[in-house]
């Protein structure tokens, strides 16, 4: 535990580490969302939508048929105006939510740096972008990432009564969209060397950058919870302890979650390269969060049982 400050950009970071707090409003929501998180997950999602990339591609067949080189830096307006806005959509969890903002801005932050339109805070850390300028031939026009838990099995005590969270707790994972005639997207099931190098220094990197950019800290924050209360409900904890917890887990409890704006859309995050093969666009992906995954993988570590004891310890001098 340390002490809490507000950062220049607003976060509320521990002064000594500088990393985001953990906070009881997204606890709540995840305590409150275990069931949905148990049946299809929790996830959001930043995708072009069918129409703008059906007009994208109108964009450039155009292009094609016209005579002599091509005004870049006009097409690129042009592609970027025919694309159009992203759609937003969320699953699993209340749209209006501190947490919802969370899953959206990891989400948003990934995308522009993957895209090069955020420089890279920390060094080594190459956008897809700039990894093609390299020298490298894309061998996918629309790659697309996503990040993704990321633990060991959940540690436990022999009697069930200390758990430990295990792991980094986030990775990036990435998949090649197939775009078809009418601008729709479907998951190929393969992905691209080059796009695969890029999830992979992201997975990498993620601690570090998780210094440097909050909101990353804040997406491994709620995975963590969301792991927690997975755990809970897996192993029936609170039937275990004897407890009930109507205030923070009952959905009509008078303790209602702070209320943010809900995300509907952003403009274009997408960059446009130009390759022997034509164009690369990349534009898509998301947050997933399948904590039952991890929750239901126990491994019995009884050096825990340590920490158990010298934290239930009776303190004279603190309530704790």
């Amino acid at each position: 535990a340390e002490g809490w400050t507000i950062d220049d950009e607003g976060n509320i970071v521990g002064v000594t580490t500088g990393r985001p707090v953990v906070k009881l409003d997204d606890l709540i929501v995840a305590l409150r969302t275990v069931r949905n998180a148990r049946h299809g997950g929790i996830g959001c999602s930043i995708n072009p939508t069918p129409q703008g990339i059906k007009a994208l591609n109108q964009v450039l067949a155009q292009q094609r048929r016209t005579k002599g080189a091509p005004n870049f830096p006009v097409l690129e307006k042009n592609m970027k105006e025919a694309f159009g806005p992203q759609q937003i959509s969320l699953t699993g969890v209340l749209e209006t939510t501190h947490f919802a903002r969370v899953l959206v801005a990891a989400d948003y932050r990934m995308k522009r740096l993957a895209m090069n339109l955020d420089a890279s805070p920390i060094p080594g850390f190459q956008s897809y972008v700039q990894m093609l300028k390299s020298g490298k031939q894309a061998d996918s026009m629309t790659p697309r990432w996503w990040l993704a838990c990321d633990y060991k099995p959940v540690a436990k005590t022999d009697d069930g009564l200390a758990w430990e969270l295990r792991g980094q707790g986030v990775k990036c994972l990435t998949e090649d969209d197939i775009i078809g005639e009418d601008g729709s997207a479907t998951q190929s099931g393969k992905s691209s060397p080059i796009a695969q190098r890029w999830a992979n220094l992201m997975t990498e990197k993620f601690d570090e950058l998780s210094g440097e950019v909050t909101i990353f800290g804040e997406l491994r924050n709620v995975m963590d919870l969301c792991v927690v209360a997975a755990v809970i409900d897996e192993h029936e904890l609170c039937a275990q302890a004897g407890l009930d917890l109507p205030f923070l887990m009952g959905t009509k409890s008078e303790l209602v979650p702070e209320y943010w704006h809900s995300p509907k859309s952003v403009p274009a995050q997408c960059s446009f390269l130009r390759t022997r093969a034509g164009w690369v666009v990349t534009a898509s992906g998301g947050v997933k969060i399948e904590s039952f995954q991890f929750a239901s993988q126990v491994e019995t570590v009884s050096a825990i049982e340590k920490i158990r004891g010298k934290a239930s310890r009776s303190s004279k001098t603190g309530w704790w």
